[in-house]
């Protein structure tokens, strides 16, 4: 466990690495925050910079590693703790320090319950700690392993270096902006009304019956196959306890079904034939991509090349109807009582550690392989 001398020490020299580890941070700080503010204000827009980078966020990732490092397991809940602390001071210093400089509210959470100031909330606090915590247990290290590779290569270097010095002259035109107007640095602004076809309701409650659905179709695969061999078998091809063809499938198929009348059998039908024609398109695309298929049917009756089985086709029948039945409703009921905000950040979270958990899992598929015997998975080639 390195100490804070020492890490301040690695960045005496020049580091590249560290410069794209900030670019990307900045990157990916304008892209939450115009998220969020999608979803609770109704537009996204510039965030007072030029260009797309908010440096504050490069800057945090850097100050967050000097002073607490990366987290293992063993310390991770006191790092989210540390994190979190961090998180909210450095909110409010900043926010309080641009009002008094610049004469305005650089950004005002009253409107959301539980703030405490207009520039921290207990919503936004622990949005930042699992966001900032997560990120450093994941995809820290990995990172920054990539970035050293990268950085030997002189066009990196050189833009590297060409774009930080862009976002340094980005933020301070953007500073010396808004303290002669005394206002935000609004240069450019995308209302949702332009696609007012759809509600943000709508958008949130369909990104999150996704999720609900991968975690369904994760505790059913892995309890089944766990029974099969007879003991516990996770069947997530990621860390996260999500089967992402799930999620898919209910997007394209609930919304398939919704065409249909009212009918069971006629849902049995459509869904045993989609979810199969689904299955087999999945199948062959993973076995270009991978050399491996995530099931196995080979020992099943009926199967097709151990990608299809007719147990499984018959199956999916059954849980189409299930769904129109009871289960789509029930949990559309459950969104209801959530507010919109809320499950909005839950939804942007979910979306950010899952796209992150999705690239580090396939570079260690890469660099490890896949355990196809213990997890049923079929090695093709």
């Amino acid at each position: 466990m390195t100490s804070i001398r020492q890490r301040l020490r690695e960045l005496k020299t020049v580091r590249f690495d560290w410069m794209l580890m900030i670019i990307l941070c900045s990157l990916l700080g304008f892209i939450v925050e115009n998220i969020w503010n999608y979803f609770t204000n109704g537009y996204v827009d510039n965030r007072n910079m030029f260009l797309p980078f908010l440096l504050g966020y490069g800057i945090a990732i850097l100050l967050v590693y000097i002073f607490f490092g990366v987290p293992t397991k063993k310390t991770l809940p006191l790092y989210f703790l540390k994190v979190l602390v961090f998180t909210t001071a450095a909110e409010i210093a900043l926010g309080y320090t641009v009002e008094a400089i610049c004469g305005f509210r650089y950004w005002d959470y009253t409107p959301l319950p539980l703030h405490f100031t207009p520039y921290a909330s207990v919503i936004t606090s622990l949005g930042f700690m699992l966001i900032v915590s997560l990120f450093m247990y994941f995809y820290f290290t990995p990172l920054m392993k990539l970035f050293k590779s990268w950085s030997t290569r002189k066009p990196v270097r050189v833009l590297t270096t060409i774009l930080i010095v862009l976002m340094g002259i980005d933020w301070i035109a953007s500073f010396v902006r808004m303290f002669i107007l005394h206002s935000s640095n609004e240069t450019w602004i995308f209302s949702r009304d332009l696609y007012a076809w759809i509600t943000t309701r709508e958008m949130v409650v369909v990104v999150a019956m996704f999720f609900v659905y991968s975690f369904l179709g994760w505790c059913m695969e892995s309890c089944w196959i766990s029974f099969l061999n007879k003991k516990w078998t996770n069947r997530g091809m990621m860390h996260l306890p999500l089967c992402p063809i799930y999620g898919f499938g209910e997007f394209a198929g609930y919304r398939l079904l919704l065409l249909l009348p009212h009918n069971y059998i006629l849902y049995f039908v459509i869904g045993l034939v989609f979810c199969t024609i689904l299955e087999y398109v999945v199948a062959k695309v993973m076995i270009a991509r991978t050399g491996y298929l995530w099931w196995d049917y080979t020992k099943r009756p009926f199967n097709y090349k151990g990608i299809l089985s007719l147990e499984s086709s018959l199956m999916w029948g059954l849980i189409a109807v299930v769904e129109m039945a009871f289960l789509h409703t029930g949990i559309e009921g459950l969104f209801m009582g959530i507010p919109t905000y809320i499950l909005a950040m839950i939804v942007i979270g979910l979306i950010l550690i899952t796209i992150g958990d999705l690239i580090y899992t396939i570079r260690q598929v890469k660099t490890e392989g896949m355990k196809a015997e213990e997890n049923n998975i079929m090695k093709v080639r």
